[in-house]
């Protein structure tokens, strides 16, 4: 398949491809064994059949040339993911789909971000940050897998508290705000920022208002038995 970038070619630093069938309503993963860039797979169910069909990873230099604005907070990698050259990899095309990429622990060490705080983006007429989740590491790497409605153009960055998307259902996405206080992350659920109960401190106030009440009515019993 002679699939076409349109990422200038002086822009692109390294890029791999890998080749599957896809078929409608049978999940497809590609798989990116050379690890060249730093995408190790990606997988999606697709609504569509377009059989044999080739995906390529470009890391890039810079921000793609496609990109008009920078995503917020400090940036990893610039990296485009083209699948096929049909639209397999729209959001029309597919019902859910998922990016894994590695990040070095030297990048996370050097910029003293918390490896809770990388996060992928998703060009789409604006960066979109993508729910993204820790998956594991090694020695020199952490592994991470992110959520998103469809592929293009991509960005692995600081998280920096903005809005970030999930996908939900068939490529819709619903927006959630992710909270990053004491030990807060953007792995797993959102932290609710509803008010905590506090059943202890409750007692306290319903013993501090009833005890003079309590001492009121022994003194008056005391009292009425004297008269």
């Amino acid at each position: 398949m002679n699939l076409v970038s349109s990422e200038k070619a002086t822009n692109i630093a390294v890029k791999e491809l890998s080749t599957r069938s896809v078929m409608g309503g049978y999940p497809v993963r590609f798989e990116f064994i050379e690890n060249v860039t730093c995408i190790t797979k990606i997988e999606f169910d697709p609504k569509k059949t377009f059989r044999k069909t080739t995906t390529i990873v470009e890391e890039l230099k810079n921000r793609s040339t496609l990109v008009p604005i920078s995503p917020e907070g400090t940036v990893y990698e610039y990296v485009n993911i083209w699948v096929g050259d049909k639209g397999a990899g729209l959001p029309s095309s597919i019902r859910s789909g998922f990016v894994e990429f590695k990040v070095e622990k030297t990048w996370i060490k050097d910029n003293n971000i918390s490896d809770a705080r990388v996060i992928l983006q998703r060009y789409d007429e604006e960066w979109q940050p993508l729910n993204t989740e820790k998956t594991g590491e090694d020695e020199n790497y952490v592994y991470f897998k992110s959520e998103t409605p469809g592929y293009s153009s991509f960005a692995i960055t600081e998280y920096t508290g903005q809005t970030v998307k999930e996908v939900s259902g068939a490529g819709k996405i619903k927006e959630t705000l992710r909270s990053l206080g004491s030990g807060g992350s953007l792995n797993g659920d959102t932290e609710k920022n509803s008010k905590i109960k506090n059943p202890m401190g409750a007692a306290r106030i319903f013993m501090a208002l009833s005890l003079p009440l309590f001492m009121l009515l022994i003194g008056y019993c005391i009292l009425k038995k004297k008269i």
